[in-house]
């Protein structure tokens, strides 16, 4: 791992994760499939997207190391974020499968920053996604992994708020 601050990233990442994981565990199930309006997300498509989302970034990140400077990324209308989302498909996942998957992510991101090297953080590729390009790997890691899943947490507090 490039620095000490790779690892406070992934200490706040792994606390992120634990944060939803006890939310996971203390809500019954059937409340998580509730959508406090027509606009807004269950709490199961927030999980369900984050596990996804972190899965896709890690994914493009491993492949920057692989082939830096290749065009990466995504914007909301992605086939995969939309189908991670669709309520015929989160009505199919189970609290436990859920709670695993979310779990698995930790050791996911941990494998991907060993990789990643001081050098690695600086560098830049075009992006499918405008507001990202030119963005440095820093960004992928810091942004759309850790402060994603972070900001998700708090986003499924409040949902299960409105819905209480």
């Amino acid at each position: 791992m490039a620095t000490a601050v790779l690892n406070e990233k992934l200490e706040l990442f792994k606390k992120s994760i634990d944060d939803i994981a006890a939310v996971l565990k203390n809500t019954e199930e059937g409340s998580l499939y509730v959508k406090p309006s027509e606009t807004e997300w269950s709490a199961m498509q927030i999980i369900s997207h984050i596990i996804e989302a972190v899965n896709f970034w890690v994914e493009d990140l491993e492949a920057l190391l692989v082939v830096p400077g290749a065009k990466w990324g995504r914007n909301h209308e992605h086939v995969r974020r939309l189908a991670a989302v669709d309520e015929n498909v989160v009505s199919r996942i189970k609290k436990e499968e859920a709670l695993t998957a979310l779990q698995n992510l930790v050791p996911k991101v941990e494998a991907a920053l060993v990789k990643v090297t001081e050098e690695d953080l600086a560098k830049t590729a075009p992006s499918y996604n405008q507001n990202f390009d030119g963005k440095p790997l820093s960004f992928l890691v810091d942004h759309l992994i850790v402060k994603h899943v972070t900001g998700h947490y708090g986003q499924l507090v409040r949902h299960l708020e409105k819905i209480e």
